[in-house]
């Protein structure tokens, strides 16, 4: 008798098993799914948990390094850096930095304009870490490859 692809897939998913012994289960019941089961139950070819209809099918797991739980940090991180607009003497404004790229994304047109008038008027805008050092942008995104920078130095000393 043969025996349909769904059922040996079927067997295979519900028993854990390969495909040989699905399908050697299954021809050797008539294609009946349950006493397929039964027998490899019964044999112990069968692995993984057993369960009840009750039970529910077990969850996957998560990832320990989950793309949320990065996320999470990497605002918390940003939401503890400073963005600065001032001089050495005077602050003039001093946010999160979550909030001045939430403002500069919305604000798109009026942001860009908005982060020229700071330098004409002789201040300057500066990011600080949650330690109060200057974040030096090019270094931390990694901006350009190495090979592109040197041939850049290469033209700006000729």
């Amino acid at each position: 008798m043969s025996v349909s692809l769904e059922k040996i897939d079927m067997l295979m998913e519900r028993a854990n098993i390969s495909y040989k012994e699905a399908k050697e289960a299954l021809e050797a019941h008539n294609g009946d799914m349950v006493e397929a089961l039964i027998y490899l139950e019964a044999s112990n070819k069968t692995s993984g948990p057993k369960r009840t209809a009750a039970q529910p099918r077990p969850r996957a797991q998560r990832p320990e390094n989950d793309f949320f739980e990065d996320l999470k940090k990497f605002f918390a991180k940003m939401h503890k850096t400073s963005f600065i607009i001032g001089n050495s003497s005077k602050r003039i404004l001093d946010i999160p930095l979550t909030i001045a790229a939430l403002l500069i994304l919305f604000m798109l047109p009026f942001s860009l304009f908005a982060m020229i008038i700071p330098y004409l008027f002789g201040y300057k805008i500066s990011i600080l870490d949650a330690e109060g050092k200057n974040v030096n942008v090019e270094k931390t995104f990694h901006f350009g490859d190495d090979a592109n920078q040197k041939s850049d130095e290469d033209r700006m000393t000729k």
